[in-house]
């Protein structure tokens, strides 16, 4: 970069034509500035900031149609009275906005601002937000989801001060903040190399409420709000499954200044059944039966989730492990009144003892077993 005494050329120092559009301009300068600014640069800080000044200058002069006609026309003489003789300072930077573009909220709200720009102005802290919501995890049995339940259930929670009404002054006694003028929120002003420097923070008089009283209360000790436990009713419907959440709208955490409760998520867990093993809306269970029931074909006699005797049909040639299918006998499905089916799964009874007669009926089976004979099974056992 050349001395103030022999300055480059500003087009020749933002890399573009003496024809470049406004865009073109605005688009060089940017591309250096993300270069070559001062909190973001590799290079030396005094190498930095040098290089910054020129193409700011550049850019200042660039950018603006009257500066830029009059460098046309007479070269650096036409404007350098635009910067104190010549001499570019912080203080002359004034194209904040192109910055803010670049940088974002880094410059937009950090540094409030360029030129002296009064930032961007944050959320009150004062306003009304949601309180937290709320997890409580219940169990439930496989007939639970069957029929639906309905349940009282003790939450702990955080609820709005009922001697203050969330205000936390005694007796809900409140006036406008003093300190803030009701804002919730405090400004100082510095003058920085960038310009001026807003920095906003919490009113430290109200807390960010943007109200003020002379007494707190007592119960909540200014909080505006307290710890309790109340009863909420609780509906599970029939059909749900094992992490099923449910929602119970306004039943968490009191809001702040005034804002809306929280919410209640009621977290489903199925308890395993002994008997029964749940796949979606049907289910599964084992039953026993006796070895000639299966070749000749019979029933078999399963008791129902509902603890009802079902007569199951076993048909004739029936393998041992195979599946009889029950329709209407599974579970239902949330908001629908159609049931699964209920499968249950065939086993052989054997017993640990027999009869003497028995003993002689299997020993004339077995030797007949795999026989090419097509005597009927009946005149095998001498029926």
């Amino acid at each position: 970069m050349a001395d103030d005494g022999q300055k480059r050329d500003y087009y020749e120092v933002l890399g573009i034509s003496k024809d470049a559009t406004p865009d073109e301009i605005k688009k060089a300068y940017r591309m250096l500035a993300k270069k070559y600014h001062p909190d973001v640069s590799t290079e030396p800080k005094d190498v930095a900031e040098a290089k910054f000044k020129e193409i700011s200058e550049a850019y200042e002069v660039l950018s603006d149609s009257q500066k830029r006609q009059l460098y046309d026309q007479y070269g650096h003489a036409g404007v350098d009275s635009q910067f104190s003789g010549g001499h570019f300072t912080w203080d002359d930077f004034t194209h904040g906005d192109d910055l803010n573009d670049i940088f974002g909220d880094l410059f937009g709200s950090f540094f409030g601002g360029m030129g002296g720009g009064s930032g961007r102005r944050a959320a009150s802290p004062n306003a009304p937000h949601a309180g937290e919501s709320l997890r409580y995890d219940i169990e439930v049995s496989l007939l639970d989801v069957l029929r639906g339940k309905e349940a009282e259930i003790s939450i702990p929670h955080v609820s709005v001060c009922p001697d203050c009404r969330g205000t936390g002054s005694k007796g809900g006694k409140v006036h406008t903040c003093p300190t803030c003028g009701g804002r919730g929120q405090v400004q100082s002003i510095k003058r920085t190399p960038f310009g001026q420097m807003v920095s906003v923070s919490e009113c430290p008089t109200c807390r960010g409420r943007g109200s003020s009283y002379d007494e707190c209360c007592p119960k909540c000790r200014g909080a505006g709000r307290i710890e309790s436990t109340v009863k909420v009713s609780i509906k599970i419907p029939a059909g749900v499954e094992d992490n099923m959440r449910l929602r119970i709208a306004g039943q968490g955490d009191a809001g702040y200044n005034g804002g809306p409760s929280g919410d209640l998520y009621v977290v489903i867990h199925v308890k395993d059944d002994k008997r029964f093993k749940r796949n979606g809306s049907d289910l599964w269970v084992e039953a026993e039966t006796t070895y000639p029931r299966l070749v000749l074909g019979g029933s078999v006699d399963v008791t129902n989730l509902e603890g009802q005797t079902v007569n199951v049909t076993i048909p004739s040639g029936t393998q041992v492990g195979a599946v009889l299918k029950v329709s209407g006998m599974g579970l239902p499905t949330v908001n629908r009144s159609t049931r699964g089916a209920m499968y249950v799964k065939l086993g052989i009874k054997v017993p640990k003892r027999t009869s003497a007669y028995e003993k002689e009926l299997l020993q004339k089976l077995d030797a007949d077993a795999g026989s090419k004979k097509k005597a009927k099974l009946k005149d095998k056992l001498g029926l």
